[in-house]
């Protein structure tokens, strides 16, 4: 049977054709239902009820809603339940997507999440203007510049963080362990600095900083690794920092982690489409690494995406230890599904699995090690969170510990220690 195209706006407002519109996606649901093994009766009792919300709804709720602001709202809800990483554009958020950033974009530095149905940091890059305002993964947003936060998708809700330089974003914030929500003020800024930092620690030890991913960052870290290895220089071990790094998409990941491991098989991805069932390789000439030495990768809650692809290479094909604590299991495949009327689903079509096939999306990796755990800030506090250099930052003096004696930590002790 041939699928035929079918989208809600085609069809005249009204709520015959309402009726109409739910009474056709039901006997489409009962025909494909041979080829896809959707259970009928499953169909009827979904649809059933739709039909009876929009009917509901447009009869009975206090302001008059538009068809079309129904179907929509509908399909975001539909598309935030899946994950994080899925939304829906709307004619004119897909447009802007498609037109892409014109001119000189400042930005907040901020990675967002809709977590629990709530518009949640996942991470705030690392002195960026959001950083230095105060907010911190975990933050629940409540207000964007007075307007409560409903019923947008992630990129909508990125660009309400983008803005002309020196503009400012107010935002209501509520954090755990506060009855009260947060008032801060973010300065919109371009985005500055390189994306990969690296200083010697001692004579031997070097740290590796990547802030965010970008398309930039292979040749970045590719040019970090070869200065590091420039005589007099007798590197024994290196300290990869990837904590509160969210900002990234898995093609920058595999490409900087074959900068480190050359042809090595980076990540697979696994999805109900068959192209999305893939192995993804290095490069051999992408590698940067004359002789390899040991690394600890230091990850935390902010690590996703990106950051997820290349620690998940590193353990599996460079040994790696992993140090910290458990990132956030954002690592998939997302596709852009445009609809006939100009809108369009963003759309998770495959999940990541490491070389050695664990699953990373929704579970995270796990530290070999968990992270010595430091005074944590007053949650009220919104000075800048301390950044503290790294011969003084305690997961980057365990992560040399674990370098000076091989690179390798005792299982049973650090499995263990907190």
């Amino acid at each position: 049977m041939k699928r035929q195209k079918f989208h809600p706006r085609l069809f005249n407002r009204g709520r015959t054709w309402t009726i109409l519109l739910v009474a056709l996606a039901l006997a489409a649901t009962l025909c494909l239902q041979p080829l896809f093994g959707s259970p009928p009766v499953q169909g009827y009792d979904s649809l059933r009820l739709l039909s009876e919300a929009l009917f509901e709804i447009s009869n009975k709720y206090v302001h008059q809603r538009s068809e079309e602001e129904m179907m929509d709202g509908a399909t975001r809800g539909m598309m935030s339940s899946l994950d994080p990483d899925s939304s829906f554009l709307s004619p004119q958020e897909y447009k802007d997507f498609r037109a892409g950033k014109k001119g000189q974009v400042a930005e907040a530095g901020v990675e967002l999440i809709f977590k629990d149905h709530m518009l949640t940091v996942a991470s705030a890059l690392e002195d960026g203007p959001a950083f230095r305002a105060g907010l911190r993964q975990g933050d629940h947003i409540l207000k964007i510049n007075g307007q409560l936060v409903r019923n947008l998708t992630n990129q909508e809700a990125a660009r309400r963080f983008q803005g002309p330089p020196n503009s400012s974003v107010k935002l209501q914030v509520l954090r755990n362990g506060l009855v009260k929500p947060l008032d801060l003020s973010v300065t919109l800024e371009p985005l500055a600095g390189l994306s990969v930092t690296s200083q010697m620690l001692g004579d031997s030890m070097a740290y590796l900083r990547i802030r965010y991913f970008n398309d930039d960052t292979h040749r970045d870290l590719a040019a970090a690794i070869k200065a590091l290895q420039r005589p007099p220089a007798q590197l024994q071990g290196v300290v990869l920092d990837l904590r509160n790094n969210a900002r990234g998409i898995l093609g920058q990941g595999v490409r900087s982690a074959s900068v480190w491991l050359g042809d090595k098989q980076i990540i697979t991805t696994k999805g109900r489409i068959p192209e999305t069932n893939k192995t993804y390789q290095g490069k051999v000439q992408d590698l940067a690494w004359k002789t390899p030495v040991p690394v600890v990768v230091l990850i935390d809650v902010g690590t996703a995406r990106a950051a997820e692809v290349m620690a998940a290479a590193l353990k599996d094909q460079a040994g790696a230890a992993l140090l910290g604590e458990k990132s956030q299991g954002l690592c998939g495949l997302t596709r852009l599904q445009p609809l006939e009327d100009g809108s369009a689903l963003v759309m998770t079509v495959a999940q990541c699995y490491t070389a050695k096939g664990q699953k990373i999306q929704g579970k995270g990796l796990e530290p070999d090690v968990p992270g010595k755990k430091a005074a944590a800030p007053s949650a009220t506090s919104k000075e800048t969170p301390k950044s503290l250099p790294p011969d003084q930052d305690l997961w980057v003096i365990q992560a040399l510990e674990i370098l000076k004696s091989g690179g390798k930590p005792p299982k049973l002790a650090q499995k263990g220690e907190s």
